[in-house]
């Protein structure tokens, strides 16, 4: 299996579960050693990052490992391929991609760093 299939498979897993109305926007986090993990929130500003800080979903499946053989070292690579990771799930027919295109915006970065809007594009 390739690993944007296990990928697939995890958000897929992610997102199957019962997520409130109220969720409006999507930050995929990244952090060290490399992982990323899903949360959603109530609000969205294309002006103020901080509402991936106010989490109203979390799914209980665990964070995902990233290989460093599948997303590289530097921290610019992990998130280039994060950003890749996503947009190849929305760009495939699913319930969850589905899910994540109703959304306000779909957003990928670090915990402490900046967030890049994937969605809408």
């Amino acid at each position: 299996m390739n690993f944007q299939s296990e990928f697939n498979t995890w958000l897929d897993a992610a997102l199957s579960k019962n997520i409130e109305s109220s969720v409006v926007a999507f930050s995929f986090n990244l952090g060290e050693p490399w992982y990323i993990e899903i949360v959603g929130s109530d609000r969205y500003s294309e002006d103020d990052s901080d509402w991936a800080c106010e989490e109203s979903f979390r799914p209980d499946v665990e964070r995902l490992e990233l290989p460093e053989s599948e997303v590289g070292e530097d921290w610019e690579d992990v998130l280039e391929a994060a950003i890749r990771l996503v947009s190849a799930y929305l760009d495939r027919p699913s319930a969850g991609s589905g899910i994540l295109q109703r959304a306000e915006a779909v957003a990928v970065g670090f915990v402490d760093g900046d967030l890049h809007r994937v969605w809408p594009r």
